[in-house]
């Protein structure tokens, strides 16, 4: 009975046994030529069918890769960090395919499960998994050890302990089920945490359940855990560059995978094939950086390679032209590969809509004026263009943006070799630049408030919003005339009708035009007033208009410095905060490699700072408020902006660079110095040439411009600010000033309402 079993369940699945696993010949000895026949027809069989689904799968395989007629080419990614797209697509499932050739360097983990077959003497066929404490549990001859070992390992531990317990039995071992792994994934990956992966994954598979590696991870120093300690480094470049993954190993249950922040990016451009940014490792050279770009064009010029590095004994930025490609790149920036005519090529090239885009010569054109004035423009966007130019001599390079309707932006600059000159279309609006230089662009971009849509132009110089208007076709027979232009950057605000309004653009700049279908608009009130809250008013109230609507203040009431939140400005404050702590991040990091200057602490000061900042008290407008005042009768509200009406302040406030930070009561003919001297006085790393004061009323009186200043007598509600000196004259803090400054601004600004509101 039991042999007659066995041979039913061994004919039932031989043909996967044969595909999967060796079968023992003791087996086939106990089955008649008949049966064997049976088994072979059927295999036979078996693997046609395979072989047409195949063949169906190629053609349908073939089928599709027709209709991908838009296949984007990956290896253009120009001003992209290279390979960390490699990680786009993520596994949907964990599940082991179960007829792929099982390896016996497989290691066994929790959950696999295995069929046993016992032939011979003793016949039987069971399924053993493999426990939470690494055994398995064999009839009758108790707790084997598996966890850990290989597939070979256990078989040949599972043929010797039979041999011991049995007599005339044969074992034959065969995996059912494989169990997913349990891995971790930690460091700079978009999502790190604890995944259930694949069997079969390797380093690069697993990644991509995480959803790949940060663009400030690196690539180049994968880093493997396993559970005992042992560590295994790999390099993604060996994969992505020369298609090597011998060191790409599969993973095992209990795994981590470190991913470290990447050390040194240098971009290439110019005359190589892949132009990118790359990951570098120390004492790299060029020509690695080269390979990785896939080689120079037929046009480079090999002895013409141009390596912009930083200079950490000078703490500065420089550049260095040569012809040896075993040149390190330890601190470089930038590579940049000549063409062949590069060294005497010293063209202006002209991009965008002209009717003769390329290049113009040098020696006809010495300024730029000169240049646009022959050139014929083809439906260009008027209001902003680039030039970007590089000073060789002063190793510089500049970025002036410069508009078509406003001269005056374009007279008498000096056009310097190889300056190239950019102009939009009309309708796109959109400038193949630097990042840098769109950068800038977008800090000029013009937001205009339309009903509910914001529409971003970019726009420099003197310009008329009509213009701008007519550009975009909004209707404005539903829209009052006169409209708001805000100016964060100047603390200003122009209320006019658009129809007769020029203004000089500012960066973060906002126009806002209302319309009477939604002319209602809600703003908050709060402070020492007897009834504060929400109120609803009509488009084009004024603050005069809302103070009528809200009754009398409280006696206590310090009407000279009631602030202004205009919610407008509050946001785009709140995107500049941002944008600046991205750049101190990078800055930070950027500047950890090379510490020796101390200019990493500046950094730390001043990203420490913007966590200061609290965003509610962004926003603010400075001015005389007070009811009856030019300030409140000529003050537009918007939507959702807020005003706060403080008690009368009894003391006077001291933030920054003093030994005792304070608040202290107000007394008659005090004087900033004296103020500094109540806070304990100056500590060393003061700016004592920069003190300022920022006044109840949000205006600010700084000592550098105002000799008399140091005479001033304070008033209750004043904040004295001693800003803090950099102490280090570092590259990187020299092209951050105007973002520490900003955030130096900010904080103390909003401290000092903070201070006032209380």
């Amino acid at each position: 009975m039991h042999i007659k079993l066995a041979k039913t369940f061994f004919l039932l699945y031989f043909p996967f046994l044969l595909t999967a696993q060796e079968i023992d010949e003791t087996l086939l000895q106990n089955l008649t030529s008949n049966e064997i026949e049976l088994i072979t027809n059927s295999l036979s069989g078996e693997i046609k069918n395979r072989d047409t689904e195949n063949e169906l799968d190629i053609i349908q395989l073939d089928e599709t890769l027709q209709e991908e007629t838009d296949l984007m080419d990956g290896n253009i990614v120009n001003g992209k960090k290279f390979g960390y797209d490699f990680f786009s697509t993520s596994p949907s499932s964990t599940v082991a395919v179960g007829d792929l050739p099982l390896p016996n360097d497989y290691k066994i983990s929790l959950r696999d499960k295995f069929t046993v077959i016992l032939s011979g003497s003793k016949e039987d066929i069971f399924d053993l998994s493999v426990k939470l404490d690494g055994t398995i549990l064999f009839p009758e001859i108790g707790s084997i050890s598996v966890a850990g070992e290989t597939f070979g390992e256990v078989k040949e531990k599972i043929s010797n302990l039979v041999d011991q317990v049995y007599i005339g039995v044969r074992v034959d071992l065969s995996i059912k089920n494989l169990s997913s792994k349990k891995i971790s994934i930690v460091g700079a990956v978009k999502t790190p945490g604890t995944y259930l992966v694949s069997p079969f994954s390797t380093i690069t598979s697993a990644l991509s359940y995480s959803g790949g590696i940060s663009e400030i991870g690196s690539l180049r120093k994968i880093i493997l855990i396993r559970s005992s300690g042992e560590k295994f480094t790999f390099d993604l470049y060996d994969l992505l560059i020369d298609g090597n993954r011998s060191n790409d190993i599969t993973i095992e249950s209990g795994d981590t995978i470190l991913i470290n922040s990447a050390s040194q990016f240098v971009e290439i451009d110019g005359e190589i094939n892949r132009p990118a940014i790359y990951e570098i490792l120390e004492d790299e050279s060029i020509e690695d950086i080269v390979r990785f770009a896939l080689g120079f064009t037929q046009t480079a010029n090999k002895s013409n390679i141009s390596v912009s590095f930083l200079n950490l004994k000078e703490t500065k930025i420089e550049q260095k032209t040569t012809s040896d490609l075993g040149y390190t790149l330890n601190n470089a920036l930038e590579v940049e590969v000549f063409g062949l005519l590069s060294e005497e090529n010293f063209s202006i090239k002209v991009f965008g809509s002209v009717e003769e885009p390329g290049f113009y010569s040098i020696d006809e054109y010495e300024y730029l004026h000169e240049l646009i004035k022959d050139l014929t423009f083809v439906d260009v966007y008027p209001w902003l263009g680039v030039l970007e130019q590089f000073d060789k001599k002063n190793v510089v390079k500049t970025t002036k943006l410069f508009s078509l309707k406003d001269p005056s932006t374009y007279q008498s600059i000096k056009l310097l070799p190889n300056s190239k000159l950019y102009f939009a279309d009309l309708n796109s609006r959109t400038y193949e630049v630097e990042l840098l230089t769109q950068n800038l662009i977008n800090d000029y971009s013009l937001n205009i408030f339309f009903k509910d849509t914001v529409y971003k132009l970019p726009v420099f110089g003197d310009f008329s919003p009509i213009d701008l208007i007519k550009l975009l076709g909004l209707d404005l027979s539903d829209v009052e005339s006169n409209v708001t232009y805000i100016l964060p950057s100047q603390d200003k605000v122009i209320y006019d009708d658009y129809r007769n309004l020029r203004v000089l653009a500012s960066k973060f700049h906002t126009l806002i035009l209302r319309s009477p279908i939604n002319d209602l608009i809600t703003v908050n009130i709060s402070g020492a007033l007897n009834f504060p809250g929400d109120y609803t008013l009509t488009s084009g109230s004024t603050l005069e208009d809302l103070y009528r609507a809200t009754g009398e203040f409280k006696e206590q009431a310090y009407l000279k410095g009631i602030i202004l939140h205009k919610e407008a400005i509050r946001k785009k404050q709140l995107e500049s905060l941002e944008i600046a702590k991205n750049k101190l991040n990078e800055a930070m990091l950027f500047s950890s490699k090379a510490n020796p200057d101390g200019s990493i602490n500046d950094l730390e000061f001043y990203s420490k700072l913007t966590e200061t900042i609290e965003p509610a008290n962004l926003g603010r407008v400075a001015g005389d408020y007070s009811p009856g005042s030019k300030g409140s009768m000529n003050t537009i509200l918007s939507n959702g902006d807020k005003i706060i009406v403080p008690n009368k302040p009894f003391g006077i406030n001291v933030l920054g660079e003093v030994l005792n930070p304070i608040s202290f009561q107000f007394k008659e003919n005090l004087k900033v110095n004296d103020a500094i001297l109540l806070a304990g006085g100056f500590q060393k790393l003061a700016d004592k040439s920069s003190v300022y004061v920022i006044k109840s009323d949000g205006t600010i009186e700084n000592l550098k411009r105002n000799i008399f200043i140091r005479d001033l007598r304070l008033e209750p509600g004043d904040t004295v600010v001693v800003p803090r000196m950099i102490t280090t004259d570092s590259a990187v803090l020299n092209a951050l000033a105007p973002i520490t400054q900003i955030l130096s601004n900010l904080a103390f600004s909003a401290a000092a309402i903070d201070n006032l509101s209380d």
